[in-house]
């Protein structure tokens, strides 16, 4: 195998350990959290872009606006108008109640009007709160089990994308969210109960299972889980519910059956009652920046849970960390692999400014976009995977690899296609390199040139694929023959040259004189050749005496004159220049 197919297959094998690698990588900085907001964001934008969704005519939510307060002239409302509002409602026989208004003290007056209705609705769920800074229930609701969590889960920049279903309280009761609450009233009807899946965690109710959140769940790292929490599959904003305002409620102004048979949420709107949250929708521009007002979180809750149990739409679905860190790497792995055919493909080419834009068009551009769609489209079909991380990942893969192309190809640029060695511009590096080091330490430097002889009676007499050949045996025994510290190039044609950095003139030569017998020795028949029945070189040797040889080319001139000589002395020999023009020789003939 030749040096330029040792290295594409190491190119191969390098695509994978790269991939490996920046896989890893990604995966450890994920863990630190650098992705997490990225990836909240992103999940956000595929809340606003998917296409609307019909309205849920199941959930009925009557609004407390500032133009209601106004016209009910105090806040909270009296325990006259509350009472009076929950009759109204329940005349139209909803199937629940849910009423997201803190109600633990009395408002005059009529107060014991409220608590008799209270008493006779066993539909209605009134709220607390039980974490962070508590809420007291209504007394009697609680004395009734008539109650649920007003509780919402924020992420650390605040939205809520997660719903809390039930928590287990101090007392070892489990207390369900509101939304939760109406949704199984609502579904006991339709004769569905909620039942456990073995021990997976899971709860399944009608067509649906509930699947709870995990700590890494999605774009998620090390989140808290605590309660029994879902990731929220938003219908959207207030316009998905049909609305009624409080005023029209308590004028009767009701249409028919607007609330028969459905859950019916009351809740403010009014923005100086603050209850309002962020949700993916609040930076969208149609919802003017808004967030969303806290009955409608509960009623998208809900929605998702008699959506679900009924007409099995798709909770917000994840994969487990293995599969997500195998997504990382097949994105990866794969780009890189496409990067790498590409690349091989134009390795004629050796412009960097055309691997700059190939690495930046196709290998990032393009599967970024490609990878932010593909994500879309399984957000579209209920499925949350990380994009942020493999987008990070496939990147830093493009450029990684595309600088490793880059370092390949200056590599093969030094090679030469035939011999396998390096060529002459690799030469003239080197070279100049090492007389730059070698005049400021003031150490020898010799070169040795050398010519096959009758090189072109061998092509005539044998072909130019049995030349081809004799030169690849020619270069690998030079190569073999030399330190590692030392450089065999190919110089042109037939001719070479051997760089001995530290070197003075009598080792050189010695050098010269070896590197010939080793050649010969190869036996490689010529019968054409003056000089021997075998194929055989002619060495020019010359050092640098940095006070009279001023430059490498000159150096290098000198070894052609040792050379010139070698072959007018009769081939098959190395000779020394000196700076007096004297020359110095060895031979292979008896003297």
């Amino acid at each position: 195998m030749n040096l330029k197919s040792k290295l594409k297959t190491k190119w191969f094998w390098s695509v994978l350990l790269v991939a490996s690698c920046i896989s890893g990588l990604t995966i450890a900085v994920s863990y630190l959290s650098l992705f997490q907001l990225l990836e909240w964001l992103t999940y956000d934008s595929w809340f606003r872009l998917r296409p609307l969704e019909t309205k849920e005519t199941r959930i009925v939510v009557v609004t407390i606006s500032e133009s209601d307060i106004n016209e009910l002239g105090q806040w909270p409302m009296s325990d006259r108008t509350l009472s009076q509002l929950i009759t109204k409602i329940n005349q139209q026989q909803p199937r629940a109640i849910g009423l997201d208004i803190y109600r633990d003290l009395p408002v005059k007056p009529g107060t014991a009007e409220l608590e008799s209705v209270l008493r006779s609705t066993p539909n209605l769920i009134g709220v607390e709160k039980v974490v962070g800074k508590g809420v007291k229930p209504s007394p009697i609701l609680k004395q009734q089990d008539q109650l649920a969590l007003a509780d919402f889960v924020r992420d650390a920049d605040g939205k809520i994308r997660r719903g809390l279903l039930a928590i287990e309280l101090d007392n070892g009761q489990v207390q369900f969210g509101l939304a939760t609450k109406v949704a199984l009233m609502y579904l006991a009807a339709e004769g569905i109960e909620p039942k456990s899946v073995g021990n997976t965690g899971k709860i399944s109710l009608g067509k649906a299972e509930l699947l709870p959140f995990t700590t890494n769940d999605g774009g998620y790292i090390r989140a808290d889980n605590g309660g029994f929490q879902i990731l929220m599959n938003y219908r959207g904003t207030e316009t998905s519910f049909p609305q009624i305002s409080i005023v029209d409620v308590l004028n009767g102004q009701i249409p028919k059956d607007l609330m028969n048979n459905r859950i019916v949420l009351i809740g403010s709107i009014a923005p100086s009652l603050n209850d309002f949250f962020a949700t993916p929708y609040s930076s969208s521009p149609e919802n003017q920046f808004q967030d969303l007002p806290g009955v409608f979180i509960h009623a998208n809750l809900a929605s998702q849970i008699l959506s679900g149990a009924l007409d099995g739409r798709s909770s917000i679905q994840t994969v487990s960390e293995p599969w997500e860190w195998i997504w990382i790497f097949v994105w990866t792995f794969g780009i890189s692999i496409s990067n790498l055919v590409l690349l091989d493909r134009q390795l004629h080419s050796r412009s960097a400014l055309f691997i700059i834009f190939i690495s930046t068009l196709f290998f990032i551009i393009v599967p970024g976009l490609a990878l932010i769609g593909f994500g879309y489209l399984l957000f579209l079909g209920g499925f949350w995977l990380p994009v942020i991380s493999p987008l990070f990942s496939l990147t830093l893969s493009a450029i990684t690899i595309s600088w490793y192309y880059n370092q390949t190809q200056e590599q093969l640029a030094l090679i030469d296609s035939l011999t396998q060695i390096p060529n002459r511009r690799c030469f003239d590096e080197f070279l100049d390199k090492q007389w730059k080091q070698n005049n400021i330490k003031r150490q020898s430097l010799s070169i040795i040139l050398c010519d096959v002889d009758f090189f072109k009676q061998y092509n005539d007499t044998y072909g130019h694929q049995a030349g081809d050949l004799c030169l690849q045996k020619v270069a690998q025994t030079l190569t073999q023959s030399i330190r590692n510290s030392d450089l065999t190039a190919r110089y042109g044609g037939e001719e070479f040259v051997i760089v001995l950095p530290n070197t003075p003139s009598d080792a050189a030569l010695n050098t010269a004189q070896r590197l010939c017998d080793r050649i010969k020795s190869l036996q490689i028949p010529h019968c054409k050749s003056q000089a021997s029945e075998y194929v055989t070189i002619s060495c020019g040797v010359a050092s640098a005496n940095f006070n009279l040889v001023k430059t490498p080319e000159e150096l290098v001139a000198n070894a052609d004159k040792a050379l010139y000589k070698a072959k007018e002395q009769g081939r098959d020999r190395a000779v020394f220049w000196n700076e007096d023009n004297k020359v110095n020789n060895f031979n292979n003939e008896t003297e």
